[in-house]
């Protein structure tokens, strides 16, 4: 009995030794998690990209167009309008020669879209497979459950909860060495009411006082290309024209002036 006893004293011990052994190395975990989190912040700019300094992350904020709006709502009845202000290409863009993966999160998308992100999602990136000569093409993948922003291999489109009022955030890790692109991540704000409108030419309508989904995530995705944010009141018809409006749908389709500025990359 008295050898029990000690046995069980010692496995005790022992417990207790690994539980304090291991409780630093978590603490450690969660501390280089939330130092990761404040150092890519939800701002735009370029950041270093924590344990890679061969990599660097751009990141980029859609705003909300502010009040009181510079420009008329968009209203049922009128056509796609047209750009021909060329829109700046990136230092840094997708490769061309292999697909890119994307995933969806459908498990975070609002109940208004969950059931059509595949179709309009597919439909967004056929904009700007088109617009490339098709010499970058995307695969749908797997669905996913992730819905932050991570360096983890998964190109991920997802609805999340983001501090501020940006509709939407991408974010692009690239190498400055080579221009070419490893990751990208579009985090979609929880905090907006979205709904999505099928796309038609000649009567652009959307669902009033909400956020059209397709038409923020086509300007998402020019990000993805390596396009960047336009704010001068020449691009305020282009795809890429920096603030996202309500009842807006015409950024379901490019510009001449998109589509220069991609062909100025690929």
């Amino acid at each position: 009995m008295r050898k029990l006893f000690i046995i069980s004293l010692v496995l005790l011990f022992s417990f207790f030794a690994l539980a304090l052994f291991l409780s630093p190395t978590l603490a450690k975990n969660d501390k280089d998690s939330e130092n990761e989190e404040q150092i890519i912040p939800e701002q735009d700019g370029t950041y270093d990209v924590p344990g890679h300094p061969e990599m660097k992350v751009r990141v980029f904020v859609h705003k909300a167009r502010p009040e009181p709006a510079p420009l008329p709502l968009l209203t049922c009845g009128l056509s796609d309008p047209e750009s021909n202000a060329v829109v700046d290409p990136l230092a840094y863009h997708l490769p061309t020669d292999k697909a890119w993966t994307y995933q969806l999160n459908p498990s975070s998308d609002p109940s208004s879209v969950r059931s059509n992100l595949s179709i309009f999602a597919a439909d967004a990136f056929s904009r700007w497979t088109s617009a490339s000569g098709n010499k970058v093409s995307f695969i749908k993948g797997s669905d996913t459950l992730t819905s932050r922003k991570a360096l983890d291999g998964k190109n991920i489109i997802a609805w999340g909860r983001i501090s501020g009022s940006a509709l939407g955030i991408t974010y692009m890790w690239y190498y400055p060495s080579t221009g070419l692109m490893a990751e990208t991540d579009t985090i979609m704000n929880t905090k907006f009411v979205w709904s999505w409108t099928p796309y038609n030419k000649n009567n652009l309508c959307a669902v009033a006082n909400t956020y059209d989904a397709q038409d923020i995530l086509t300007h998402e995705l020019g990000h993805w290309m390596g396009l960047n944010d336009e704010y001068a009141t020449d691009y305020a018809d282009n795809t890429m024209f920096g603030y996202g409006s309500k009842s807006e749908v015409k950024k379901d389709t490019l510009t001449d002036g998109d589509i220069s500025g991609i062909n100025k990359i690929y």
